[in-house]
């Protein structure tokens, strides 16, 4: 459980870390170089990041951890296990380690997967399209099997959602196949382009454009060192908060390149966003922002992840806000949350209806997901009085250091 203290305002600088949705697809990623793999700027610190490495260890692929880097030896196929711990399945990206299994091994065993509970989060597109690359994958008693003869073959993919993990675990079955894979209406968001960019660093030949990828299969990846890119998802969390408490704020050593659509919705609603000097710059204060409706939508455009936030934000608007997930209908958990705090909040479907309001007092809450977890903190950082939120893991699970990066910014922040 963490308290929080309401505050007038923050300021000061934010250092992001590595991308926990970008490092643990490379993490599975690394796994099938043939030479040892050394990955930068790693949040090691996230607990989904240190259960990967661990599963990989138990699985028998050697990793050193030192620092924010991370170095991954591919060991002798012998000595790689086909049978994946239960413990894979508190993390959704478990689902990765079928193609690097089937491949290595020729043969998968697998626990359903797990991570946030945002509702409907069917992972047919992974079974499917290792189907159609050739293995043979069923699932039977809470397990996805799998059995591969030779090689996968490259094949063309249509999917019927454009998925993260889904185009990342396609990639994976196809970037070591025989013949070219090309994968239509894939998810080309910063994450999936990172393990793209990853992959041909290390040999693999596969060119991309906006929903469409296309990988000719090659014989060996070899290794090397690649620096992990900087959380997205953490930048644009702290433009809200900026937002939220009419305060200013710089995010060091960053860019808008892939957040255009996020910063064109702050902009809209008034909050200044520049970049100079290689940091972007964000300043709300002494500003009256307007009440917006937004929707969630594939890369290009705003996150699914980002919605909990900018309905809290919402909440700090006087006025009617319409926050609606085309992608997660059960993703509005955090809404009965955001009541207790006294707010004007309604849920319809895949929706919220939000009435802003001028203040509220702080109150106790739960933290339903990783996203409504950092929700629930910005509130808590904006309420009157104290603020107490329990099940705080789940914030922490996403987050590198966001107790000490608030305390920074001038919030008073406690762990009980």
């Amino acid at each position: 459980m963490v308290k929080i203290t309401g505050t007038n305002q923050i300021f000061g600088s934010i250092d992001l870390s590595g991308a926990k949705n970008a490092a643990l697809p490379l993490l599975v990623a690394a796994c099938f170089c043939s030479k040892t793999v050394t990955l930068r700027n790693m949040p090691v610190e996230l607990n989904d990041v240190k259960v990967l490495i661990s599963i990989l260890r138990e699985i028998g692929y050697e990793i050193l951890v030192e620092d924010h880097n991370i170095s991954i030896k591919n060991p002798a196929e012998s000595i790689v296990a086909s049978c994946i711990p239960e413990e894979a399945g508190r993390i959704r990206y478990s689902l990765l380690l079928l193609p690097l299994l089937l491949h290595q091994t020729g043969k998968v065993e697998d626990p359903a997967p797990g991570g946030c509970k945002l509702g409907d989060r069917k992972y047919d597109i992974h079974i499917e399209s290792l189907r159609k690359l050739g293995a043979n994958v069923v699932e039977e008693e809470g397990k996805i099997k799998g059995k591969l003869q030779g090689k996968f073959k490259g094949n063309e993919l249509l999917f019927h959602i454009a998925t993260t993990s889904g185009s990342e675990s396609a990639i994976l079955g196809a970037v070591l196949a025989e013949g070219k894979t090309i994968i239509k209406n894939a998810n080309t968001r910063p994450e999936v382009i990172d393990m793209i960019n990853f992959l041909n660093a290390m040999g693999a030949d596969i060119t991309y454009k906006t929903r469409y990828i296309e990988i000719n299969g090659v014989k060996e990846l070899s290794g090397g060192e690649y620096t992990v890119i900087k959380d997205s998802h953490e930048a644009v969390s702290y433009m809200i908060l900026a937002a939220m408490m009419r305060s200013e704020i710089m995010i060091k050593d960053f860019n808008l390149d892939f957040i255009q659509e996020d910063a064109t919705l702050l902009r809209q609603i008034g909050v200044d966003i520049y970049e100079w000097g290689g940091n972007v710059y964000v300043s709300a204060k002494k500003k009256s922002l307007l009440p917006f409706s937004m929707a969630t939508s594939p890369y290009p455009g705003i996150n699914s992840d980002m919605q909990p936030l900018l309905a809290a934000l919402a909440c700090t608007i006087e006025g009617e806000s319409i926050v609606t997930d085309t992608r997660f209908n059960e993703r509005f958990q955090y809404v009965d949350e955001f009541k207790k705090f006294g707010f004007d909040i309604v849920n319809y479907e895949n929706c919220a209806v939000i009435h802003g309001s001028k203040m509220i007092e702080g109150t106790s809450v739960f933290a339903t997901d990783l996203r409504a977890g950092a929700a629930l903190t910005f509130l808590g950082c904006w309420a009157k009085g104290y603020t107490y939120i329990d099940n705080y893991y789940q914030t922490q699970r996403g987050y590198v250091g966001i107790i000490d990066k608030l305390r920074c910014l001038g919030v008073n922040v406690d762990e009980e």
